[in-house]
Parts: structure tokens; C-alpha cells; sequence
């Protein structure tokens, strides 16, 4: 007597192949979701910072007077730290945000300026954001002058 043997199911190997092969798909997928996460938030900080020196130089431009800028100078005022970095504080006075020290900790944007004979502030922000072993820079160069 011939008995035909025939396997009309998966092994236990096989099974176990597709699970391992499916699981590295998985995880592989879940690594690039979790980068893309980190990007996305990353990419969202630096475009808040950006609007942050964007409404900060708008209202040195447009709404500080020269003599304002002269007092910044000589006070010395020349940072603002991250708990001034705030749209309201900036649109209100652009004069209250600015202090003499900073932390070197948070995030903090730098101002320095340079006066030429001619009357003409080239201003120079410049803010440090991120942790202190990861720190990054983004720079924003502009001019004010005495239009009297």
C-alpha cells in the first residue's frame, strides 16, 4: 500500500519565516514614522522662530524710534530671553522684551548693532535655540537709520 503524503498547510518554519520578515517590514516603517514626527516638529520650532525675527525686526524697523535704538545701546539691553519671545510682549512694546542678561539654558536672541557715520544702525539678530550640546543659530541682518 502507497500512502500519498501531502502538505496542504504552512509549517511552523514557514510561519515563522513571514512573521520575521513582516516584523522587520513593521519596524522599519515605524522608524521612518518616528523620524518623519521628529522632523515635522522640528521644521514647526524653527518656522516659529523665524516668525518670532520676523515680527521682532518688523517692529524695530517700523515702530522704534532712532533715539529708542540709541538707549538700547547704551543700556546695554541687548538680549531677549525665551520667556519674552512671545508675540503679544513684541507687538505691544518691542522695547520691554530686550534685557541686559540672558540664559544661556532656554533659547535667547542677541542684538548687536553697529553705527556708521552716516546715522545708519546695521542691526544684527541673532538666536540661539535648542539644547546647549545641540545648539543652533539662525541669523537675521537688517538696517535702521535717522530720517529726520
Amino acid at each position: 500500500m502507497s500512502k500519498s503524503l501531502s502538505k496542504n498547510g504552512f509549517t511552523l518554519i514557514e510561519v515563522l519565516c513571514s512573521l520575521g520578515v513582516f516584523s522587520i517590514i513593521f519596524i522599519c516603517m515605524m522608524s521612518f514614522d518616528k523620524a518623519s514626527i521628529n522632523m515635522k516638529k522640528d521644521i514647526k520650532n524653527i518656522n516659529n522662530d523665524v516668525l518670532i525675527m520676523e515680527a521682532i525686526k518688523n517692529n524695530i524697523i517700523y515702530s522704534m524710534t532712532f533715539k529708542e535704538l540709541e538707549q538700547l545701546e547704551t543700556s546695554k539691553n541687548l538680549f531677549i530671553n525665551k520667556e519674552n519671545m512671545n508675540f503679544d510682549k513684541i507687538k505691544t512694546n518691542v522695547i520691554e522684551v530686550f534685557s541686559d542678561h540672558t540664559s544661556t539654558q532656554n533659547s535667547y536672541i542677541e542684538l548687536s548693532l553697529i553705527k556708521d557715520e552716516l546715522n545708519v544702525y546695521k542691526l544684527n539678530l541673532l538666536l540661539h535655540s535648542g539644547k546647549t550640546n545641540k545648539r543652533e543659530e539662525l541669523q537675521c541682518n537688517f538696517y535702521k537709520g535717522c530720517h529726520e
